[in-house]
């Protein structure tokens, strides 16, 4: 349903702002901030702003759009500080992570998009570079490396699972919800649209047609399928969809994306999950829990040790703010 570009975007960038954590050190400009002597520079934090606000335009819109600039700033410096922290500790352990690992990540993405001029268009538009992609990656799998040594133990209960799960019902309640394939054509393209459309009519195969037309490449390669729902769709597809039985397919529907062909391939009727259904779901929870909790202890003790130093001058007034005021060691440069 979301466009390339908008997927690249939301995996790469989004994930700066989520705090995953990368390996800075880039050189040039001045300094913005130090983390135990290491220099974040002007240039670096200003470029991750710039590649924000290129993204996301509305966001700094309107009359507390300085304001809000500014909030964005602190929280991209305050990433920028754990990235090194994160980066020191995790080279101090000797986690590396090889090409080979990089390059998996990145074939993973490439097979969302056409081609690989797709692909590249897709990179250029969210104002990255294949290095600075592998540079992400790379940071984002030793992060994970961190996480995990940190938390070694897998063994869950069958205690703490059932605990759990009385616990968080209603998280395990499926709505009801239908299963739908489609196929989007470009806003532009209705004539290409209404003619695809004669041929389901006629009794052409929808997959075949998805995989042919649609230019929702990550859907398009499973023709057209778009698997259960997790949230409602853009309104106009909902609607449409809300009409539907199982095996309708609709006419032309426009949204913001284009024009879509629906089909309903299966309808779920809404239905409380049993323990045993979701036991394993629940482990990984627990699991993943125990790693967010241990890598916030770990990143609070790094705070607390480390000397952090802010030198950008519009955000003096916030160090406290961003490097934490429980943070003993830290200093702001007067």
């Amino acid at each position: 349903m979301k466009s390339t570009r908008f997927l690249l975007v939301a995996a790469l960038c989004g994930v700066m702002l989520a705090g995953v954590i990368g390996l800075t050190g880039c050189s040039g400009g001045d300094a913005a901030a130090k983390v135990n002597g290491q220099v974040i520079t002007t240039t670096e934090l200003n470029a991750q702003l710039d590649q924000l606000k290129k993204q996301y335009p509305q966001m700094f819109q309107g009359s507390d759009a300085e304001g809000r600039l500014l909030d964005f700033k602190e929280r991209l410096l305050e990433n920028l500080i754990n990235q090194d922290l994160i980066a020191q500790a995790a080279k101090q352990k000797g986690i590396t992570v090889s090409d080979d690992d990089v390059q998996k990540q990145i074939d993973q993405l490439k097979a969302g998009f056409k081609d690989e001029a797709q692909f590249e268009a897709a990179l250029k538009s969210a104002g990255m570079t294949t290095d600075s992609l592998k540079s992400q990656i790379q940071n984002q799998l030793i992060t994970q490396k961190l996480v995990e040594s940190l938390s070694s133990s897998q063994t869950v209960t069958d205690a703490e699972i059932a605990a759990y799960y009385n616990a968080n019902k209603a998280q395990f309640f499926q709505k009801p919800a239908k299963r739908a394939e489609h196929i989007l054509f470009k806003p532009s393209d209705k004539a290409t649209a209404e003619k695809v459309l004669k041929q389901i009519q006629g009794g052409a195969d929808f997959g075949a047609l998805a995989r042919k037309y649609s230019i929702d490449t990550a859907s398009a390669s499973k023709g057209g399928d778009l698997g259960w729902p997790t949230s409602a769709y853009v309104p106009e597809f909902q609607a449409a969809l809300d009409k539907l039985s199982k095996g309708q397919t609709s006419g032309l529907v426009q949204t913001p994306y284009g024009w879509h062909i629906i089909r309903v391939t299966d309808v779920r009727p809404g239905t409380q999950q049993s323990l045993a259904e979701v036991k394993s779901q629940i482990q990984q929870i627990i699991v993943q829990q125990r790693r967010s909790d241990a890598y916030q202890t770990f990143l609070n003790d790094l705070r607390k040790t480390a000397k952090i130093e802010i030198l950008e001058a519009d955000l003096k007034s916030s160090a406290s703010k961003i490097t934490g005021s429980t943070s003993t060691s830290s200093t702001a440069t007067q």
